[in-house]
């Protein structure tokens, strides 16, 4: 029981250490952010794939921050954080759908059987082959921040900062919006030709992502204060990807599909990259 006792008398002693001193003093603050992010997806190889636009996305989260002296902080918490971005396909890559429009796997698909013979077997199974002209992402991370602030003295109530480091995410949930043509065989040409686009929804090419993230996170940003060791935040922030989210070589994508497919042999599997770039504005309070 003495122990018991001691565990806890100690406990509240820290916290009212936290919680109790004053704003010049305090060592510890905690605060909510929401946090407007337009993100685009970069490629490494732009002959294969281009960014093809900017999407708007949004995050929310629980932020930290531990005071190292009158200067520096060390940041961090955790987020919730929905981004996405848009690519478009430049080498004629494309894939084939089943009769339930999933992505089926390029290795369980014969390319070798040629253009008249893919088509016989697929009026059978329901498979059909489509050219991918772009896709838009749609994803959703747990984002840890670890950063360190650097920050000036209170100037007129405002206090002026900077910080360097980086983001650790883990992917919850990843959606795709794939523009797309159907490739139409033609008995005279006996070749696949287009047969007008389409766009399919809440694609999940499931063996192709990665699900973790790790990017930089650089940005300047002002504090005002309320009252008390109350203060209200705004920062802009550039977030830059280390991490392909796609696996190098796609399991599903291969490359200049209808043109494989015509000439009867195995198409190569598609090389991809999607790296997650984006601007985010943080709002939040600290208290």
């Amino acid at each position: 029981m003495k122990k018991i006792l001691l565990i806890v008398s100690s406990t509240l002693l820290l916290a009212n250490s936290f919680f109790a001193q004053d704003d010049a003093d305090k060592k510890f603050r905690f605060g909510l952010r929401i946090s407007p992010t337009p993100t685009w997806l970069r490629s490494t190889d732009t002959k294969l794939v281009e960014k093809g636009g900017t999407k708007f996305g949004f995050g929310f989260g629980l932020q930290t921050e531990f005071r190292i002296n009158s200067t520096a902080s060390f940041v961090t918490g955790i987020g919730g954080d929905f981004l996405g971005g848009k690519q478009t396909y430049k080498n004629g890559q494309g894939y084939v759908l089943d009769n339930n429009n999933q992505y089926v796997d390029s290795k369980d698909f014969d390319f070798t059987r040629g253009a008249a013979a893919i088509y016989a077997s697929n009026l059978s199974n329901g498979d059909k082959l489509y050219e991918l002209k772009s896709r838009t992402v749609k994803a959703t991370y747990v984002t840890i921040p670890v950063l360190l602030k650097l920050m000036t003295k209170d100037i007129s109530s405002f206090k002026y900062f900077g910080m360097f480091g980086g983001n650790i995410a883990i992917q919850t949930k990843f959606r795709a919006t794939d523009e797309i043509n159907e490739l139409k065989y033609d008995l005279g040409s006996n070749s696949y030709i287009s047969n007008g686009s389409s766009t399919i929804t809440d694609m999940r090419p499931s063996g192709d992502l990665v699900p973790i993230n790790i990017g930089l996170n650089v940005g300047l940003g002002a504090e005002y204060n309320l009252s008390g060791s109350t203060s209200v935040f705004l920062s802009i922030n550039y977030l830059r990807g280390f991490i392909n989210q796609y696996q190098g070589t796609s399991d599903i994508i291969v490359d200049k599909i209808a043109e494989n497919v015509n000439k009867s042999s195995a198409p190569t599997k598609s090389k991809q990259s999607a790296l997650s770039d984006g601007i985010q504005i943080n709002i939040g309070m600290l208290f």
